[in-house]
């Protein structure tokens, strides 16, 4: 038996650039728990949420690029053990970011 968290969402600050919508501050009720800094994603139909992450860094403290992309790598701070879990945790922090700030996912600040 799985347990339900309810999910509300406190904060949206949006932020667009290429699939990022913005970035969500969460609480899970039950753990009286805030997760700030949690990614909104959009491509096409298609919404999803992922866990805050933060920048790979070198020994001088330079933010590590990929080779190929030039894009900056992320390391994990949480992560769930399964898919279930985080597909879960992504519908909820969709719903919540939906029904705190329901225009959301319309415009919203592009980054340059």
């Amino acid at each position: 038996m799985t347990a339900k968290l309810t999910l509300t969402c406190r904060e949206f600050k949006p932020f667009r650039r290429n699939t990022l919508v913005g970035f969500a501050q969460i609480r899970i009720v039950e753990l009286h728990l805030d997760v700030k800094d949690v990614a909104v994603h959009q491509k096409n139909a298609s919404r999803w949420a992922a866990l805050p992450a933060r920048p790979m860094l070198d020994k001088t403290g330079t933010a590590i690029r990929d080779a190929t992309t030039g894009k900056i790598s992320y390391s994990n701070i949480f992560e769930f053990s399964d898919r279930g879990s985080r597909d879960a945790f992504s519908h909820a922090v969709v719903d919540a970011l939906l029904r705190a700030f329901p225009d959301a996912f319309e415009g919203g600040e592009v980054a340059a």
